[in-house]
């Protein structure tokens, strides 16, 4: 039984020919090595108390920003609401 022949391929684009996953992984890695490098000689402790008092700033800015504003608007709603009634 003959087969029938098979169609050409067709023509695909060109691939790019670079990608950012290898920019990434380059940066990645050298960021591990500076991680590393402060690991090994015992210098890394300052910046995780710096790293701990900036999480710390930031959750209290993100609280105390949320909860400052709730109020502040509450005020503006009954300060809007008393001068209707006048």
């Amino acid at each position: 039984m003959p087969s029938t022949p098979l169609p050409p391929p067709s023509e695909m684009p060109p691939k790019p020919r670079g990608s950012c996953l290898v920019y990434l992984a380059v940066l990645a890695g050298f960021f591990m090595a500076v991680l590393l490098s402060f690991l090994m000689i015992g210098y890394f402790w300052p910046f995780v108390v710096g790293l701990v008092l900036l999480a710390f700033i930031a959750l209290q800015y993100l609280v105390w920003g949320w909860l400052f504003e709730r109020i502040y608007r509450s005020g503006e709603t009954t300060a809007t609401s008393s001068n209707d009634e006048q």
